[in-house]
């Protein structure tokens, strides 16, 4: 249970740097923009909740759950905030993403 809030943290944390991102990427100061700051900020912070996972959890196991659930919720975050299309691609982007974790989860 406790990696499993780990590993919501850690993604939570990558999305907001990712929106942070989106938005400096737009913005007249883009590298220089605060937004930018703050998204190498949210970047960094995973870091130690990696730290935590990789003691208890093989690195192919929260990679391909980390990846997986970034996929979804960039793929969410980029068509109700920034909207983005979301095509026949991108579905089954996500679903081969959603039948990794399946393939994955078998072994443990």
């Amino acid at each position: 249970m406790t990696s499993l809030l780990i590993l919501i943290g850690i993604t939570g944390l990558t999305l907001v740097g990712d929106y942070c991102i989106k938005l400096a990427s737009g913005a007249p100061g883009g590298l220089l923009s605060r937004t930018f700051v703050l998204g190498m900020i949210f970047y960094g912070l995973p870091a130690l909740g990696w730290f935590f996972l990789m003691r208890a959890h093989s690195l192919a196991a929260i990679g391909v759950l980390y990846s997986a659930s970034t996929l979804i919720l960039l793929a969410a975050l980029g068509f109700f905030m920034f909207k983005e299309p979301f095509g026949w691609r991108e579905a089954l982007g996500l679903s081969l993403a959603i039948a990794s974790v399946v393939v994955m989860s078998q072994g443990e």
